[in-house]
């Protein structure tokens, strides 16, 4: 039997906790902690009062929601050795831990199935992993404000960080609750789905190019740069883009040899060929301009 704790959080979203956590409850998991990320429909009273076995972690330093550093408070109030993160608006069904305790593997970490070839947008965030995993690639990473990409981000890192395996519980387990996009962007400055998605998908893509190609650690201050750069690049925008390029400076980034180092980035949505071709998204480090080079190049122009 693995022990696991269930960890949910909230802000402004009393009434669909009050649909979801019964279920939650029903299972009996070792553990329930409910992060309310101060909820202005007092949600920690409400579930104190009514399910006394959940722990309520409150976090009241924050006018907006971080839902990182939500998820990773809850963590971090929790000691069994398995994490499963469920969103407010999901409710799980019946006999969803039993399968967990049949067929969860170590170092292995679980995301819904998809159906019919499809990622089920709307449970993609609930997700089960070891806490040693977890630890290990420090969390989710606190930099990202606004809704979404966290989950993307943290799937990528897993494996690179951590090498725990890519797997999959049966969707069928979760349902999520059907509602407005505005409920998801209240607490956010960015209302628009698609044009956060694009921000996200930028820096999530950035920091994986970056990981897999020698850096070991991106320090906290320069995501949060890489994250505002992106988002101050593209939310001026009222739809995604055709094409676009995005320069930036990454900073003070441990690398895979011991050393420290700094390098310019680019992201760029541009056509396969100049006037054809598919429009992708790519990274790539920029050449760093040889120190020789720019001293010449200076000592001409003033001459």
């Amino acid at each position: 039997m693995y022990p696991i704790a269930f960890v949910t959080t909230c802000k402004g979203r009393l009434h669909h906790i009050k649909q979801t956590l019964p279920s939650l409850v029903a299972q009996s998991p070792a553990e329930i902690i409910l992060v309310d990320y101060g909820c202005p429909d007092n949600t920690g009273d409400w579930v104190e009062e009514n399910f006394p076995n959940v722990k309520v972690i409150r976090v009241n330093d924050d006018p907006g929601f971080c839902l990182p550093r939500a998820r990773n408070i809850g963590a971090a109030n929790t000691s069994s050795p398995w994490l499963c993160f469920i969103d407010a608006d999901i409710k799980i069904k019946e006999d969803w831990l039993v399968w967990m305790q049949e067929n969860l593997q170590n170092h292995h970490f679980y995301r819904a199935s998809r159906e019919n070839g499809k990622q089920l947008q709307e449970i993609a965030g609930t997700f089960i992993c070891t806490r040693e995993d977890f630890n290990t690639i420090g969390g989710y990473d606190e930099a990202f404000r606004g809704w979404g990409g966290e989950d993307i981000d943290l799937y990528a890192r897993l494996p690179l960080q951590s090498q725990a395996q890519a797997d999959y519980y049966p969707h069928a387990f979760v349902e999520p609750i059907n509602h407005a996009d505005t409920e998801r962007t209240t607490f956010h400055a960015i209302k628009n789905i698609q044009i956060q998605s694009l921000i996200n998908s930028c820096y999530v893509k950035a920091k994986t190019h970056l990981l897999r190609n020698g850096v070991r650690d991106i320090p906290f201050a320069t995501r949060q740069f890489m994250l505002s750069t992106i988002s101050e690049q593209l939310k001026q925008h009222k739809a995604r883009p055709q094409t676009f390029v995005i320069r930036l400076q990454t900073n003070d980034l441990s690398m895979l040899d011991g050393q420290r180092r700094n390098l310019s980035i680019e992201i760029a949505k541009r056509r396969r060929y100049a006037l054809f071709g598919a429009r992708k998204t790519c990274v790539r480090v920029l050449p760093e301009t040889p120190r020789g080079l720019l001293t010449g190049l200076f000592g001409r122009l003033r001459d």
